[in-house]
């Protein structure tokens, strides 16, 4: 995820978090687990990353630890750049218009996949672009 984005859910997160602790100090011990518990769920967006595999058969993508798919290099028609996507596409795993998007924000890489289009946010578009195509996938 770019930095300016970690920034912005970060602060998001720290205000929400310590909002909920403020607004409700004299409640007891439940407002101070709200926040804990908002505090966690902002940290898990801020270190959300996309992983990408390049295997001998087969690319793998997983995203938030819990989205994950795999893609036999059979499958797979060609691959370019896709687009910069930020905050407005969301984050994770994202249904499209034209794409099912594995995203974190940033660069990405669009896998066309028969009828469908596979869109990963990867920091390094030009070299996962090299990796597929000493695979064999057609890139430009």
């Amino acid at each position: 995820m770019p930095a300016r984005y970690r920034l912005i859910v970060g602060v998001l997160g720290f205000a929400a978090a310590g909002g909920t602790v403020l607004a409700t100090l004299d409640a007891g011990p439940v407002p101070l687990v709200v926040g804990l518990l908002v505090a966690v769920a902002f940290a898990a967006v801020v270190l959300m990353m996309a992983r990408i595999r390049v295997g001998p058969e087969s690319v793998q993508i997983r995203v938030a630890a819990m989205f994950a798919t795999e893609i036999p290099f059979r499958d797979i028609r060609g691959a370019s750049a896709g687009p910069v996507t930020g905050l407005g596409e969301g984050m994770g795993l994202r249904i499209l218009p034209d794409a099912t998007g594995y995203l974190v924000g940033g660069p990405s890489v669009r896998i066309e996949c028969g009828q469908s289009a596979v869109l990963v946010s990867c920091r390094e578009p030009e070299r996962l672009l090299s990796c597929l195509a000493r695979q064999g996938v057609p890139t430009p």
